[in-house]
């Protein structure tokens, strides 16, 4: 028997402040490239350097702003709902994560919370990048990002991977 999947949209929180954090951090590491761009070439000045942050505007605000925005919808999350539940291999679920360089951080026998097993990408996210797995009734319930479930998905859907084999198709 085949797993069967569906996704639904979750509730995401924290677009806002992964943008500001990302556009701060791109915003600095622009005016630093220009500096040393102008260090480099042994024309620094700060009336120059006023002059060519404002002449590459692209470059040192634009960009910020486009690589923050994408980032910021980066963080969309989604359901992903496996049922029957008594056939998925919670185990292979938990070493997925694993995999994915996430730790467990709240388990429960019907629920597991995860968290970035690294400071530096936890920091990244401000920690809204919590990932769970929850059973409820038949269901097996992953929360998770989007972009991460583009991974899972087709591991659920085509792969057995995941699947619970009984000692009778085992044995056939």
């Amino acid at each position: 028997m085949a797993l069967e999947v569906h996704v639904r949209s979750a509730e995401s929180k924290g677009h806002f402040e992964i943008f500001l954090l990302h556009f701060a951090l791109m915003l600095i590491a622009m005016a630093l490239f220009l500096l040393l761009i102008l260090l480099i070439g042994g024309a620094f000045t700060w009336s120059a350097y006023g002059k060519y942050y404002i002449t590459f505007i692209p470059l040192t605000i634009i960009l910020p702003l486009i690589v923050a925005i994408t980032t910021a919808l980066s963080y969309k999350r989604v359901n992903v709902q496996v049922s029957p539940a008594s056939k998925v291999n919670i185990e292979k679920l938990k070493d997925f994560m694993f995999s994915e360089d996430y730790i467990i951080v709240e388990k429960e026998p019907t629920r597991m919370e995860f968290i970035r097993g690294k400071n530096l990408p936890r920091l990244l996210s401000l920690n809204f990048d919590k990932p769970s797995i929850i059973i409820e009734n038949d269901v097996v319930v992953i929360n998770m990002l989007k972009r991460l479930s583009l991974v899972l998905l087709p591991q659920l859907t085509i792969g057995k991977r995941f699947v619970l084999e009984t000692d009778n198709r085992k044995n056939e």
